[in-house]
């Protein structure tokens, strides 16, 4: 689970951002198995919206922890693609805050999203954009013990790819082959399927105001 940065990160952000974050709206989108009503992914965005004096929206997807770990990327990315484009709040542009697997779905947004408002700034927040050599821990519980039985199947395969989301950043280094034939979002985000690279996409993710990545 993705915990909110620490309180320096967030001073240095808006150090650096202030100027260009000012009034205008944000959207965080949490890590997996966190959801928008927790303590702290809530108060980091009130803390957001009190330091930047813009109005922010932690966007949830389906159930919030269950549907981090179990709605595929793609259609996280759907969801939220589909909230921003009704939220009259966003219309003349908004900026998005990602924690951990919430960066991957940011860029999701950013890239794929059809007839959105536009993105001015991203900032990211432990991100998982290169992918991951190995599973997130997950814990105990139901949900834990569901995800656990998944991640000890074949990661590549059709089912486990449809049912786990981390499954589609997870990037093997000595399986790049399947990586690149199997899963089913990395790949196609970091233009690493030829067949599938879209000068639509560069354009929307080089038409940011101002980029940050942080890492955990």
């Amino acid at each position: 689970m993705a915990h909110p940065p620490p309180l320096f990160v967030l001073i240095l952000i808006f150090i650096i951002f202030i100027p260009s974050l000012k009034s205008t709206p944000f959207i965080v989108l949490h890590g997996i198995g966190n959801q928008c009503s927790n303590r702290g992914v809530k108060h980091f965005s009130e803390e957001l919206s009190e330091w930047s004096g813009a109005n922010g929206y932690c966007i949830e997807i389906g159930d919030g922890a269950w549907d981090s770990w179990f709605t595929p990327l793609q259609d996280q990315a759907e969801e939220v693609c589909n909230k921003v484009v009704h939220m009259k709040e966003l219309n003349r542009g908004y900026n998005i805050v990602g924690l951990s697997q919430g960066n991957l779905i940011g860029r999701g947004v950013i890239e794929f999203c059809e007839g959105g408002p536009p993105v001015r700034n991203f900032i990211s927040l432990g991100e998982p954009h290169a992918g991951t050599a190995s599973d997130p821990m997950c814990g105990s519980g139901i949900m834990c013990i569901i995800a656990d039985t998944l991640i000890k199947s074949e990661i590549y395969s059709d089912y486990v790819q449809a049912h786990l989301a981390p499954e589609w950043y997870l990037k093997l280094p000595n399986n790049i082959p399947a990586y690149l034939e199997k899963c089913r979002f990395l790949p196609r985000l970091n233009y690493e399927l030829p067949e599938e690279r879209s000068s639509t996409y560069k354009e929307r993710f080089t038409s940011l105001q101002n980029l940050l990545y942080t890492e955990d």
